[in-house]
C-alpha cells in the first residue's frame, strides 16, 4: 500500500490514512509513503540557494520545514517527546548537509540524493505514529537498509536479488509478527550503504519493485483522484472512472499525459504480474481502477482521451548529418540540455523532428552545428486516444482523425511504439474542445465499465 504526497499532506490526511491500513490488518500489508506534498520540491530549492551560498533563505526553508512536520507531530500525537526528538535529530542532520552544500559551493547528484530523501524518512515517523495511534501496530523500516540499488544518482535502478533478500530479512520477520513495516518510498542505497534516490515516480517505483520481491498478491497506489479517468474531467464534464485497464494501456496512457502513474513505475508489477489498483485516500469506498494482464480490458475499443500540454514541435532540417554516426545522439542532448524534456522523436531522410515539454531555447540549440536548420513551434498539446487492440482497428484511427479534422488544425500525428495510443499535436488552445470531441465520438456512455 503506497500512499502518495496529497495523501499524506499533513496530520488530518495522516490520520486518515490509519483506517485505511487498519482494515487491511489481515492481509499483512507493507506500507510504503511518499514524503509530505510539495517537501521534495522545497528540498530541492533549499539546494539550489544553498549553493547559491543564500544562508538566510535556506535557514528559513529548513526552519519552515521542520515547523510543518513539529505541528503534524503535536497534532498526531500530543506531548510525545520522542517523536519530537527523532524528527529533530533527522532535521539537524538534514541541516549540517545543507550547510556543507552552502560551504563548498557545489552538489554532485550523489550529495543531492542524501538531501532529496529526507521528506520520506520524516513522513514514515508521522504514519507510524498516526498507525499506532489507530491501535496498529506499526514500525519504521528504513528503505536504505532494504532496497539496494546501481549507483546511478538521482535515477537509481534497483537490484532484484539483494533487495529480495535484505526484504526477507527486515520486512518478512515484522509481517509474521503482524506489524506493519512504513518504508519511505523513492529511496535506495547502493551496496555499500550509499544513499541513492529513484528518480520521476520513485514512490510507486518503490512500491512496485517491493511488492514483485515480496509476492504480493497487489500493489495499491493510494492518492487524491478516483483512479483513470475516460479524459480529465476539467475538460471534459462527463468523463468517468475507468475500471480496469492493462498494463500496456497504463503505460502508454501515462507516456502521453495521464498523471495517475509514471510509466517506468509498474515495470516491476508487469515483471511479476502483479495487478496494481489506484485508489483514492480521501475516499477508500470508491474501487479505483485496477491495471493488469488481462480482463474486459483487453476489448479492442478507446479506454481513455489524454492531454499533454506546453510541447514544443522541433523539426531540424540536416540532410548532410542526419547519416553521420553519432549525430541523433548528438541533437537529442543538445535539445535536452536546454531543459527540453523529449516526448517523441520521428527521424526522416533529411533531418527528424522533436516534440519536447519543459523547453526553453530550443532554437539555438544546435546553431553550432553546421548544415542544421531548425524551426520550433511552441504552445502544443498532444490529445491522446488509448485502447488495448486499437492498432489493429484501422476504423478507429480513421474516426480519430476525422474528429481531429472536424475540431482542430492536426499538425502532427503521433503513435505510441506498441501502437496502444494515438496522439494528435495541435495547438494549446484546441486541446479541450478536440478532447471533447473525440470522448464524444469514441467513448460516449460505454467508457469505464
Amino acid at each position: 500500500m503506497k500512499f502518495g504526497g496529497t495523501s499524506v499532506a499533513g496530520a488530518a490526511r495522516i490520520r486518515n490514512v490509519a483506517p485505511i491500513v487498519a482494515q487491511r490488518r489481515d492481509e499483512s500489508p507493507v506500507v510504503v509513503t511518499s514524503a509530505m506534498a510539495g517537501v521534495t520540491d522545497e528540498l530541492d530549492r533549499l539546494i539550489e540557494r544553498a549553493l547559491g551560498g543564500h544562508r538566510d533563505d535556506v535557514d528559513r526553508g529548513w526552519s519552515a520545514l521542520r515547523a510543518r512536520h513539529l505541528e503534524a507531530a503535536s497534532e498526531l500525537a500530543p506531548g510525545d517527546d520522542r517523536l519530537a526528538e527523532r524528527l529533530d535529530g533527522t532535521l539537524r542532520d538534514l541541516r549540517v548537509l545543507l550547510r556543507g552544500l552552502r560551504l563548498v559551493g557545489t552538489a554532485s547528484p550523489r550529495s543531492r540524493d542524501a538531501v532529496l530523501g529526507f521528506g520520506e524518512m520524516l513522513a514514515q515517523e508521522l504514519l507510524v505514529t498516526a498507525l499506532c495511534g489507530a491501535g496498529v501496530a506499526a514500525e519504521v523500516v528504513d528503505s536504505r537498509e532494504v532496497v539496494v540499488t546501481d549507483a546511478a544518482f538521482g535515477a537509481a535502478h534497483p537490484a532484484f536479488e539483494p533487495t529480495r533478500v535484505r526484504a526477507a530479512e527486515r520486512i518478512g520477520p515484522l509481517v509474521a509478527r503482524r506489524i506493519v513495516p512504513v518504508l519511505g518510498g523513492y529511496l535506495g542505497a547502493t551496496p555499500d550503504g550509499v544513499p541513492t534516490t529513484l528518480g520521476r515516480g520513485g514512490s510507486d517505483l518503490s512500491a512496485s519493485f517491493l511488492g514483485l520481491v515480496l509476492d504480493a498478491r497487489v500493489v495499491e497506489i493510494w492518492t487524491d483522484v478516483d483512479g483513470l479517468m475516460t479524459a480529465d474531467p476539467r475538460a471534459v464534464p462527463q468523463a468517468r472512472l475507468v475500471a480496469q485497464v492493462t498494463f500496456r494501456e497504463a503505460a502508454e496512457l501515462a507516456a502521453f499525459g495521464a498523471r495517475v502513474l509514471h510509466p517506468a513505475s509498474i515495470e516491476p508489477a508487469v515483471r511479476g504480474g502483479i495487478p496494481v489498483v489506484v485508489r483514492n485516500s480521501l475516499h477508500p469506498e470508491r474501487p479505483g481502477t485496477t491495471i493488469g494482464r488481462s480482463g474486459d480490458a483487453l476489448q479492442a475499443s478507446p479506454r481513455a482521451v489524454v492531454t499533454r500540454r506546453g510541447l514544443t514541435l522541433v523539426t531540424i532540417r540536416a540532410p548532410e548529418q542526419i547519416r553521420r554516426s553519432g549525430f541523433l545522439s548528438e541533437a537529442v542532448t543538445r535539445l535536452e540540455g536546454e531543459g527540453g524534456t523529449l516526448f517523441h522523436l520521428t527521424v526522416g531522410p533529411v533531418g527528424l523532428e522533436a516534440v519536447f515539454g519543459e523547453a526553453d531555447d530550443l532554437e539555438h540549440a544546435l546553431a553550432p552545428v553546421e548544415g542544421v536548420s531548425v524551426a520550433v513551434v511552441p504552445e502544443l498539446a498532444a490529445v491522446s486516444v488509448g485502447g488495448e487492440g486499437l492498432a489493429g482497428q484501422p476504423g478507429t484511427w480513421g474516426r480519430v482523425l476525422d474528429e481531429a479534422a472536424r475540431a482542430a488544425r492536426c499538425l502532427r500525428v503521433l503513435q505510441a511504439p506498441r501502437a496502444a495510443a494515438l496522439g494528435l499535436l495541435v495547438r494549446e488552445a484546441e486541446a479541450d474542445g478536440l478532447a471533447r470531441a473525440l470522448h464524444d465520438a469514441l467513448i460516449g456512455e460505454e467508457a469505464g465499465s
